[in-house]
Order: C-alpha cells, then structure tokens, then sequence
C-alpha cells in the first residue's frame, strides 16, 4: 500500500531530527522505510555528479558533493528514487520540478 506523498507533520518533524542528530543516511533509510521502498545510498563523490551539479541521482544510489549534501537535495534526489521505484513515468522537466516542491513541502514546518 502506497502512502501519503507528503508525509505528516509528525513524520517531517521527526525527519528533521533525525537528520540533525544522526546524519542523512539514517534520514533516509527512516524514510524509504515509511513509503516501503528500498533503501537509497547515499555517496560522497564530487567527480559522479559533473555538470556542475551539486548532486545526482541514479539507479538507488544519490550522489553528492560536500557542498551539494543539504537536506533540500537529499530530499530532492529521495523524490527521483520514489519516483524510479513506483515506476512512475513523466518528462524530466516535470519529475524536477516536482522534486523540487517535494522537498519544500517536506522542509515546511509550521509550528
């Protein structure tokens, strides 16, 4: 069963801390587990990501460089690696853009 897009704010609450007190591989795992999906590596490596991107996504793996690993392009390569897993078909342009608001809505704690 598929969950909710956009997590609870109980769920962003708790992967903000996580993210602060564990690290973002931890994060992540915290969060594939709750969509059910497997898990996304997460690798430092400045010379996979090129173009001068901060980070890239491919085949379960994230990469990123020191500058590119925030919470915002964790959260925005985890929405490639749902994306890739539910099978889901759209434009590039589309799927970063969606990203893109992935990671804001997550970000966003009202409290």
């Amino acid at each position: 069963m598929r969950k909710r897009l956009f997590p609870r704010k109980k769920t962003r609450e708790k992967f903000l801390l996580i993210y602060e007190l564990e690290g973002c591989q931890k994060v992540v795992n915290f969060l594939t587990e709750y969509y059910g999906i497997r898990r996304m590596r997460i690798v430092l490596d400045g010379r996979r990501v090129g173009n001068g991107d901060e980070a890239c996504y491919d085949n379960c793996v994230a990469y990123f460089t020191n500058k590119g690993l925030t919470k915002r392009n964790v959260l925005h390569e985890l929405y490639h690696h749902i994306v890739e897993l539910y099978g889901l078909e759209m434009p590039l342009r589309k799927e970063e853009k969606q990203a893109n608001q992935y990671a804001r809505k997550v970000l966003r704690i009202a409290f």
